[in-house]
């Protein structure tokens, strides 16, 4: 197949690039803000037979984050019956109903926009990735301490994602899959924790509750049937990813 990465810029974009590479595919890399211009787009569908899209909007805000979700969804689907793509296949968030987090609001928008159009279509659920609590700590780090938000989550390694949204994308589109998840759930705060202990980063954590206020005690849970994929979080911090959060920040 020709498979386009939509967001192949983004933290698991890479992951599918490579993913799809490794069984025999032909690849096509857009980054996100190429499915903000229709031109730019519809050169790179060109005999494009599935799309996988993992862009992501650069603000957790909803009104400008459902600006670029559903300006993306809109671009592929238009762009994609053009150029006769067969299947577009779109990375979202497990626990984004219901909740007053505008960032989640704006990812049920983009799965809207990605289901309304003439290209069939599959929305694919992940709990957060095993980078999330890294990718905190690195972003809030002020001196010898960092704020990580205080959720329950059941993380994932966003190779597992990408090889599971590949093997999506090969077979006909399906409406929505199973949520997937990785083996156990826990506190980001504690995955921080272990994060920075591994890494011996010597940070006070402190937590933040007033971000994710929105987000119901155990929303960001996978629902029954879910899909559980390996590595565990302990598991992954020995990974190359894991290392390459500390080494980015």
């Amino acid at each position: 197949m020709r498979i386009a990465v939509a967001g192949a810029d983004e933290l698991v974009g890479p992951h599918v690039v490579e993913a799809a590479r490794g069984r025999g595919h032909a690849v096509v890399a857009l980054a996100g803000v190429d499915l903000l211009d229709g031109a730019g787009s519809s050169a790179a569908l060109e005999g494009v037979d599935a799309v996988i899209d993992v862009s992501n909007s650069t603000s957790l805000d909803e009104e400008p984050a459902t600006r670029f979700f559903t300006t993306a969804a809109a671009t592929l689907q238009r762009v994609g019956a053009e150029r006769e793509v067969q299947h577009i296949v779109t990375l979202s968030v497990v626990g984004i109903d219901d909740t007053g987090f505008g960032y989640f609001r704006a990812k049920a928008e983009h799965e809207r926009a990605a289901g309304s159009g003439p290209v069939p279509a599959t929305i694919v659920r992940a709990t957060h990735f095993h980078e999330f609590p890294g990718q905190l700590v690195g972003r809030t780090r002020d001196g010898d301490h960092a704020t990580v938000f205080d959720l329950r989550v059941q993380t994932v390694a966003a190779t597992a994602v990408a090889a599971a949204l590949v093997e999506v994308a090969e077979r006909p589109a399906q409406g929505r899959t199973p949520d997937i998840a990785g083996p156990e759930p826990a506190e980001v705060f504690d995955l921080a924790r272990a994060f920075v202990d591994h890494f011996d980063l010597r940070l006070e954590l402190r937590t933040d509750e007033h971000t994710v206020a929105g987000i119901a005690e155990d929303g960001l849970l996978p629902r029954a049937g879910a899909t559980i994929l390996g590595p565990s979080y302990a598991e992954w911090l020995h990974s190359p990813e894991a290392a390459a959060l500390v080494t980015d920040g």
